[in-house]
């Protein structure tokens, strides 16, 4: 498993070519600077990974607004920062337990994750070893070139995730929000 924060609205830099003469060059940008969290989760043997678990920042989320563009099963919540903490830690760890099938009468089962401190926390290891979890740290500094998901899920997905914005952006959609992420 792992997590990924993504900037609404904002794509990495684009390359822009001009002329000498050209002292100032005025592109256009959202007003909106706000970022949520993904966390993915794939499987190994092949089998349906659980969905993934959404980060949204704020107080609350109009689940009338973004229904029509999810399939029911991702979990969405809620943080005024946008980003993870213990307690969705745990919520994602239930999340996972349940979507993988794990428990006492299971079989054991390895999880890799990154060295984020949500993941060390006693609650969290505790209730992986009372669900036959395993949870395994990949080394600190080395998790871009180890973690399958930042190299083989969203690497790719953000260079689409940044096609997408520089395409509202120069088609001058200024809307680019929330909504239009989800």
């Amino acid at each position: 498993m792992d997590e990924s924060g993504v900037r609404i609205g904002f794509p990495t830099g684009e390359i822009v070519i001009v002329p000498i003469q050209v002292k100032e060059l005025y592109t256009a940008s959202p007003e909106n600077c706000k970022s949520l969290t993904i966390i993915e989760t794939i499987c190994a043997d092949g089998r349906e990974p659980p969905p993934p678990v959404i980060i949204c920042p704020g107080e609350k989320i109009m689940e009338n607004q973004i229904q029509d563009n999810l399939t029911g099963a991702e979990v969405i919540t809620v943080l005024p920062t946008g980003y993870t903490n213990e307690c969705i830690a745990l919520a994602w760890l239930d999340h996972f337990i349940k979507h993988a099938g794990t428990g006492l009468d299971q079989y054991w089962r390895i999880l890799l994750l990154d060295s984020h401190i949500t993941h060390c926390q006693n609650d969290f290891v505790i209730k992986c070893h009372e669900n036959h979890i395993i949870p395994f740290q990949f080394p600190s500094h080395l998790t871009h070139v180890l973690q399958t998901l930042d190299v083989g899920i969203f690497r790719p997905w953000k260079y689409y995730y940044n096609k997408t914005i520089h395409d509202a952006l120069h088609s001058l959609n200024m809307e680019y929000s929330i909504l239009s992420f989800f």
